[in-house]
């Protein structure tokens, strides 16, 4: 009898993993046949604290990617295109390693010019994001329209820890803070065999 019951577990264990590995493959591929196209565009909004605003973007098969990027009330148009980007700012167009070669803006911390030009060398377009995570998901579910799924909770540090690091009092760079607990969850929506939003 208790062999009958752990066989029935491991084979239920075993269809769960086959069914989760089957969700990651349509979500994985969802993304591929997105990254696939010959191009795609995107709204991404952050709603409070630290980015709080919107980006619009298109890119194209061959990585050209134009942004439209509205931080408060200042908004900024960026074309990156290999490692190479520029961006429009109120002193005309820039390379982002001059925006991020720009002075600190006080109390140690960095300028905007420089966070801005930081944070366009360091771009992934979304789906190249979300592809780093698909081998990261757990409680994937089905739904009528996709999956939702919580990353797992190293991927949730990785995704929510502050990267920036403050001065401190003797110049040096300040730790990043710690992050304990981390949820993240996903919806992912699936059209046509492509994701149409995350």
């Amino acid at each position: 009898m208790l062999r009958r019951i752990i066989l029935s577990a491991a084979m239920v264990a075993g269809c769960a993993g086959l069914a989760r590995a089957a969700a990651e493959d349509d979500i994985h591929s969802g993304l591929q046949k997105l990254a696939d196209s010959p191009n795609y565009s995107w709204k991404t909004a952050v709603e409070g604290g630290f980015g709080a605003g919107e980006t619009t973007g298109k890119t194209q098969k061959d990585g050209l990617t134009t942004l439209s990027v509205t931080r408060q009330d200042n908004t900024y148009e960026i074309v990156i295109q290999g490692d190479k980007a520029a961006v429009k700012t109120d002193d005309g167009w820039k390379s982002a390693a001059e925006l991020a070669a720009a002075g600190g803006g006080g109390q140690g911390a960095p300028s905007p010019d420089r966070m801005l030009g930081m944070m366009v060398q360091n771009f992934k377009t979304p789906v190249a994001q979300a592809l780093e995570y698909t081998g990261k998901l757990q409680n994937v579910q089905k739904t009528d329209d996709g999956y939702t799924a919580d990353l797992t909770e190293d991927a949730a540090k990785a995704a929510l820890t502050f990267r920036r690091r403050n001065a401190n009092a003797a110049g040096g760079a300040a730790a990043a803070p710690t992050v304990t607990n981390a949820k993240v969850s996903v919806k992912i929506w699936i059209k046509d065999g492509a994701v149409t939003k995350m």
